[in-house]
């Protein structure tokens, strides 16, 4: 994986004052031991980034004076102005500027790692770096970085709520997209003393581009000045210009250099909690791994569980290795002791208490163990089931006191088996937010995965895939549970090759993952080397392809949330398919409507060779969109082909690369 040499977002820890019509505050930034090393008294090449956000909003953040480093932190005089005086932002400037406020990180950005034109050139033709058509290559080795001609509004003026949520909440950037439109427009018009929003398409993998305003007098960029790497991947890379100048500027550009980005190899992290170079296969995530654990969990639990839903394991260790030499756990409970359950089944599944039994009794619980861990003892769980309400929030409130960091459970569901709820995925994510690991123990699949969110969506791997998960450039591919003909299935192949010749070798694919196309496309992918995943849902005729190397798991009642598992896609590829697919087109036409999802390419394919599989959809969304019942824009990201070749033109026409 690679990443930027960066610290994390800095934060206000104090305002000095006014000027002109801004605020001058000092900024912190918390400094690791890579970081410090890494910079090695080259403090002028740290370059200030301000976040995107706050740039979007019209805010430019200027450093003022050199970065002031002492040890573990570095602290830095900044000016906060509302730069795009057309957003009127600048009356509600006084009421986010305040301590604590996050403003931007520093980027560490040598001429050592640099690439001269020579270099980038050769990464564009070998298509491992992608970027905007109208690009230029100047003799001092800029990327000259023409945006696409279209504009950001905001659709109404922003209260000072809206504001305050965009520049503050986590969640804050879904906001700014809902509330900022994007507008097609003939030329890029900076007005004097004004600013604009404008984006480009470009595909980062393994490099970083800092911008550079080199010539104000086709605009200057504010300061939001560093792309990443994986994160920059699509048509939305924002660009934010302001005109210094009393002259209009037309279809402004900024120089950018590119540099080569760190190359990430952490250790992979194993439900033990141990960083071992080499694992032994049963301390791994394999198959031996998978059935060791099992021993220890069979162990602990004593004896079959059966059906008594209140029979949930739970156990605390502060080291769990010596548990596979038949080490005990330090805290252990099995199953309640009183109130006795009577019956067989799940009635405490949906209550606290059987029906028949004293209201007034309390449940007992495995939650009980919690309180005799120290805080700070950082235990590990060892569960029999996924979490239910009452231990979910036992965990959480032992978490915050750091009583425990990992949890590891063996059976996702008592009455679903390996299928999560919406509630469970919600859970999920708390456990991420507050730090916890959570592995799984999936017998059926037979390895041990750890849970990793991308984004805001979370997914199953194995610790060893950790890695390729996060960087991989994800394609969605919906298709039938009944198979495509031989045609088809060669067609699909060359579709794939043609994609890996677009974007290089680091894609992978993401399916249903059921049987039939599903599982073609996941069987093809594999054999070229791509990343495979699935989204299983919960359904009595279809049985989960064994093959996937990232997965997550629905209820049957969270179809439609499932659809967001899918966000983390960069594109979308509908294959011939029955009425789940048609479901899948009307949730990605609709996200992508809305801006839930990026405007991206839409590719409708079909290989068989039996007459066009799609003509009667052409023909509605043709007839919608004369109509007026679909915008323009959705209608022009649509292709629908059975010729592979013609996909990748479509791609570059769409995205605007060079």
């Amino acid at each position: 994986m690679y990443a930027t040499p960066e610290t994390g977002d800095g934060w206000i820890t104090r305002i000095e004052g006014r000027e002109d019509g801004g605020f001058v505050v000092i900024a912190r930034f918390a400094l690791s031991p890579d970081f410090r090393r890494a910079i090695g008294g080259r403090e002028p090449d740290l370059v200030f980034a301000a976040r995107s956000r706050l740039a979007r909003l019209g805010i430019n953040i200027l450093p003022l004076g050199e970065p002031d480093l002492d040890g573990r932190y570095c602290d830095i005089r900044l000016k906060v102005v509302p730069a795009i005086v057309s957003y009127g932002i600048g009356a509600h400037l006084e009421r986010i500027i305040v301590p604590g406020l996050r403003v931007g990180r520093l980027v560490f950005c040598p001429t050592d790692n640099r690439l001269d034109s020579a270099d980038i050139h050769r990464l564009i033709r070998d298509n491992r770096l992608q970027v905007p058509e109208g690009f230029s290559l100047d003799g001092n080795g800029y990327l000259i970085l023409r945006p696409q001609r279209q504009i950001f509004r905001f659709q109404k003026p922003l209260t000072t709520e809206e504001i305050t949520a965009i520049a503050t909440h986590a969640d804050g950037k879904d906001l700014l997209n809902r509330l900022q439109v994007r507008e097609e427009v003939d030329h890029i018009e900076l007005q004097p003393r004004d600013g604009l929003v404008t984006a480009c398409s470009m595909f980062l993998h393994s490099h970083y581009v800092v911008l550079r305003n080199l010539d104000e007098s086709l605009g200057f960029h504010l300061q939001a000045t560093v792309l990443d790497p994986i994160t920059t991947r699509g048509t939305n890379v924002y660009l934010e210009f302001i005109n210094r100048t009393e002259q209009l500027i037309i279809n402004p550009s900024i120089a950018a250099s590119v540099h080569e980005a760190i190359r990430l190899d952490p250790p992979p992290r194993y439900w033990h909690g141990h960083d071992l170079a080499e694992p032994a296969p049963r301390e791994g995530s394999g198959p031996d791994a998978c059935q060791a654990l099992i021993r220890v969990f069979d162990r602990l639990e004593a004896s079959p569980v059966g059906g008594r839903y209140s029979h949930r394991m739970m156990a605390a260790t502060l080291d769990p290795l010596p548990l596979l030499t038949g080490a005990p756990p330090e805290q252990l409970w099995t199953h309640p002791q009183t109130p006795r359950d009577p019956r067989i089944g799940t009635d405490l599944a949906a209550g606290l208490v059987a029906e028949g039994l004293h209201l007034d009794i309390p449940v007992e619980c495995g939650t009980k163990i919690l309180g005799e861990l120290a805080d700070g003892a950082r235990a590990t769980l060892l569960l029999g089931y996924f979490p239910n309400l009452i231990e979910h929030t036992e965990i959480c409130a032992a978490a915050l006191r750091q009583r425990v960091a990992r949890i590891v459970f063996r059976r996702a569901s008592f009455e679903h088996g390996p299928f999560l709820s919406s509630r469970d995925h919600g859970r999920l994510a708390d456990y991420e937010g507050l730090g916890l690991e959570v592995f799984w123990c999936n017998e059926m699949r037979g390895h041990v995965v750890r849970h990793v969110f991308r984004g805001l969506r979370g997914y199953f791997t194995t610790s060893d895939k950790v890695d390729r998960f996060s960087s991989s450039l994800i394609f969605a591919i919906y298709g039938s549970t009944r198979p495509l003909n031989d045609r088809a299935v060669r067609q699909t192949e060359r579709l794939l090759e043609n994609l890996r010749g677009l974007f290089g070798s680091d894609i992978g694919i993401l399916t249903g993952g059921g049987p039939g196309a599903m599982q073609q496309v996941t069987d093809i992918a594999q054999h070229m080397g791509l990343m495979a995943g699935s989204s299983f849902i919960e359904t009595i005729d279809q049985e989960p392809n064994q093959s996937a190397e990232f997965y997550q798991t629905f209820q049957a009642r969270s179809r439609q949330s499932r659809q967001r598992w899918f966000e983390i896609a960069s594109f979308h590829l509908f294959l011939i398919g029955g009425v789940g697919t048609l479901e899948e087109i009307g949730l990605t036409l609709t996200d992508m409507k809305l801006g839930v999802i990026e405007r991206s390419p839409l590719v409708f394919f079909d290989g068989s060779g039996n007459g066009f599989y799609w003509q009667g959809l052409r023909e509605q969304l043709a007839e919608m969109a004369r109509q007026g019942r679909v915008p323009p824009w959705l209608i022009d990201q649509v292709l629908m082909t059975s010729d592979p070749d013609a996909v990748p033109d479509f791609y570059k026409q769409r995205l605007r690369l060079g």
